[in-house]
Order: C-alpha cells, then structure tokens, then sequence
C-alpha cells in the first residue's frame, strides 16, 4: 500500500443525511478508509443523521441549500412512485446544489469524491473535473410482481409477468426529469445523461449487494463482478459503548412466554403503516418489540396491551434481530441482510422501489413474504406470520442455504481498499 500518496490526498464523502442506511454506508466506508493512513471530510445538505458523522470523529461541512423536512417526504414518495412530478427535480433546484457543490469541492481541494445516493454529484463531481465513485445498493430487476403503487382496477386484470416485463422495460429506460437533468449538465458543460438512472452511477459504481443474492432471478447483474462489494452493516456508527447492549426492559419484555416480533420501518417508513400493524399485533399474545424511530412522535404512539413494548430507538439492531423469532420489517438492504445474517424470517413491506426488489429476493430464496402497504390487511399479516411460524423450520433451513453461499460482509473494508487504488493512481488517468 502506498500509504504516502493516501495520506497526501483529502478525499470527500457526501451521503445523503436524511437515509441512515446511505448515511451509515458511508461513514463505515470513511472509517475503514481513515484506517488506511487516508484523510476524509464529509459534505452534507443537512439530514437528521449528521450527527453521526460527528460521534464518529469526522469533519463535517455543510453545503447549501439545507434540505427541508418536506422535500425529503416529497423524494420519498418519488421512490415509492406515489408521484411521478416533483419540482425538487427541477433545473433551478438541481442547478442551486450543483453550483454550491463545486464550490464546496474546489474549497476543499478534495482529489476524489464519494457520494451514496445525493444524487446532484453525478453532476458536481464531472464539472469540478474530480473522480466520482457512487456507492449503490442496486437490488436488481423487477420479477414477481409490479409495485402496489402501481397497481389500479384496470391493471388487476393484467398478468403479472406481463406487467413486470414492462415496468422492466420502463423503468430502466427512464426519461423522466432527463430534460431538466440535462439542462444542468449544459450549464456546468458536461456530457449529457442518456438516462435519469445515470445519476446513480458514478465513474465507479460499487454495489453494496451479492450476486449470490440477487441472481435468485435471471437477468439481476448490471454491473462488473468485481464491483459487488457486498453488504455493508452499519451497527458500528454507533457510540462503542452502546454496541452489543440491549436494555434491561427489552430483555425483560422478551422472556415472557410466547413467540416474539419485531416491527422495523426504518428511517423511510410510514407512521400509518407502524401503527396499523402494532395494533393489529396488539390483539394477539406474541410478545413485540416495536421500534418507531422519528416516524412518530412519542404523543402520538396508540395505547398498547403488556404484550407490546414500544421503543423509539434501541442500541444494537443486530443484537435485537437475534434475540426474537420473526422480524417485520421495511425491506430496505441493510435491515434485509442484518436480518438474514441473525438467522430470521421476514415478512416485509416495500416503502419504495429498492424495498421492493429486495424483498422479491427474500421471497424467491424462501426467507419470508412481501405484503402491501397499500392494501393493508390485518388478515393477511396474521395469516403470514402464521404461516412462517408453522413452517418456521422450513424458513430457517432456508435462511441457512442461503448463508451458505454469501461471503462475509465486509463491503466498509473492499470499498475502501478500492478507493485507496484509486487515489493511489490519481494523475495517472
């Protein structure tokens, strides 16, 4: 390793604050390269997880303009495909990040840049002439069925292999916003995007997912081998002292007798759908824990039975996913892959379009089903736990056969390691 030439050079990571799945990725990846003999600052437009870039010793700048709490519900419902306009992808609102990104990046001298889904860097990095590598989870293709949010009267009547082929088709050769994405790129005098999905793309793209994964289903790999990392667990962001402990009521709360559940949604989840499902488990006898995070406000959680114990944050979702029997949860990857790797059934509810591929693919390994968040069912929640609990071997031996044939998750130490051989030859492309 030429650690010189690493410790020479300031790199820049700029996650997107707002996800802690994307902010985690990144701050893991920053870690492991800082342990390397590298030097990182972290760019932000603001988010509610900054301050883990700050418990975990990092620098931190931040880059206007701050994003706003509605703006970040309007992105969410983009990636849900609950709208399909939305003006914080237009040209004005694009080209304002963009400009205060460069100068962000020209301030700081950074050699190469990091992003994990702020989207604008596809932009800012190539204009300000800087090696960009994005950081992606890239679930793969649709193969089972379209999207709830798709899904109409007229539609039900449709196959579903049909419907998949073509959202397929669609989706991937996405126009929507290229207009106004292109019109930034002229601006900043970069070649134009032939896709909307180029902006997830960097010079690099590493994939944080297992082509033993995804490959459940034909045609899933869009990207070289070698550039699937693997998953990136993000349990080490937070405080040392906190890793590995459950508090004494979890603990406590999960020695009742009976089965035990519990309910995830996540940094990107819906507070209607947390609280349907908790009240529906709350007129049965498992024991829950029910994780609500900022979804809610504490005034606003439903009165609840002592077979439910509800938590805004626990220290070790790990530690947690192992001490229960069943996890339901939102789909995105980092909770998908912690689950598996604590050896327990899902059943999940996709908030958007990665949630969803991702939970096809737990469905087609037999790990655990995929319900509707639009058409929510308490029937068809019971009648899913049920059924994984009467055929809980069946899951297990399952989720076994298919940790068999992941490698160890270790995509914090790869993505360093290429970045480190990146940096190293920089001046040499």
């Amino acid at each position: 390793m030429n650690e010189s030439k690493i410790q020479k050079y300031l790199i820049g990571f700029f996650p997107a604050f707002t996800n802690l799945a994307e902010t985690g990725r990144a701050i893991m990846i920053a870690k492991r390269y800082v342990e390397l003999g590298g030097k990182v600052v972290l760019f932000s437009h603001g988010g509610k997880y900054e301050f883990l870039a700050k418990e975990n010793g990092f620098n931190l700048i931040k880059v206007n303009p701050i994003i706003k709490d509605e703006q970040i519900e309007e992105y969410f419902k983009l990636l849900s495909l609950e709208k399909f306009h939305s003006n914080i992808l237009n040209e004005n609102f694009m080209f304002e990040h963009v400009k205060e990104e460069i100068d962000a990046f020209k301030k700081t001298k950074i050699k190469l840049l990091i992003s994990t889904n702020n989207l604008t860097c596809a932009i800012s990095a190539r204009a300000a002439k800087i090696p960009y590598i994005n950081i992606n989870p890239v679930p793969g293709k649709f193969a089972l069925k379209i999207p709830d949010t798709l899904e109409n009267p007229f539609t039900f009547f449709i196959p579903q292999l049909f419907k998949v082929r073509l959202l397929n088709w669609i989706f991937f050769r996405s126009k929507m916003y290229l207009k106004e994405i292109n019109k930034v790129a002229e601006k900043v005098k970069i070649a134009p995007f032939k896709s909307a999905l180029d902006l997830y793309d960097g010079d690099i793209t590493l994939v944080t997912n297992y082509l033993e994964f995804v490959n459940i289903f034909p045609n899933q790999q869009g990207f070289p081998k070698e550039n699937y990392i693997g998953s990136c667990l993000i349990d080490e962001v937070f405080k040392k002292n906190r890793l590995n402990e459950i508090d004494s009521e979890i603990k406590k709360h999960l020695k009742k007798p009976g089965k035990s559940i519990m309910v995830s949604l996540g940094s990107s989840g819906s507070k209607d759908l947390f609280i349907r499902i908790i009240k529906t488990l709350n007129k049965t006898n498992f024991n829950v824990i029910g994780i609500y995070t900022s979804l809610i406000e504490k005034n606003e959680l439903p009165k609840v039975n002592n077979n439910i114990l509800l938590k805004k944050f626990v220290t070790s979702i790990s530690e947690l996913t192992k001490m229960v029997d069943l996890a339901i949860i939102h789909g995105g990857q980092g909770t998908i892959f912690t689950t598996i790797y604590a050896k327990k059934p899902i059943i999940g509810y996709p908030m958007h379009i990665e949630q969803h591929i991702n939970l096809e693919k737990i469905v087609g390994h037999g790990c655990g089903l995929m319900l509707s968040r639009k058409f929510f069912s308490k029937r068809k929640l019971l009648k899913a736990i049920n059924k994984i609990l009467k055929n809980y071997e069946l899951y297990l031996s399952n989720i076994d056969n298919l940790l068999r044939k992941l490698p160890k998750p270790e995509a914090d130490k790869i993505a360093a390691q290429r970045i480190s051989e990146l940096v190293i030859n920089i001046g040499n492309y």
